[in-house]
């Protein structure tokens, strides 16, 4: 099984002098547009047991950004959960999870071109 990857492209608004404007920039779009960090997160919560999700009751959040020197590469530090769900009974038990993604900047375009890890299977 090969590694998939996702691109996205996201405009930054706002005035972008400071590198802390910048940075804020970035965590909103990347709050802002979540649900297409899902595949990623999910395929990293995957651990072969279907019974472990991502889990939606607390949104991923952004715990900082950080930025090249030449503020034009750089990575968001992303927290997220996941939960355990026996039969049909969702288990009340929840795991933090922290990753890095990397991404570049492009004028105002913040860009991710992520690869996918290898989905488990381990029924076969």
């Amino acid at each position: 099984m090969t590694q998939e990857r996702i691109q996205t492209r996201y405009l930054l608004t706002g005035p972008l002098t400071q590198r802390a404007e910048q940075e804020q920039a970035i965590a909103q779009a990347i709050e802002a547009h979540q649900q297409d960090f899902f595949p990623l997160l999910e395929r990293l919560v995957e651990v072969g047991d279907s019974r472990v999700t991502l889990s939606q009751r607390h949104p991923l959040r952004v715990l900082a950004v950080t930025l090249d020197p030449q503020g034009t590469t750089g990575s968001a530090h992303l927290n997220y959960e996941s939960n355990f769900a026996e039969s049909c009974r969702l288990i009340d038990e929840y795991d933090q999870h922290q990753t890095s993604v990397a991404f570049t900047l492009d004028g105002d375009q913040l860009i991710f071109d992520l690869e996918l890890p290898i989905a488990w299977n381990f029924d076969n």
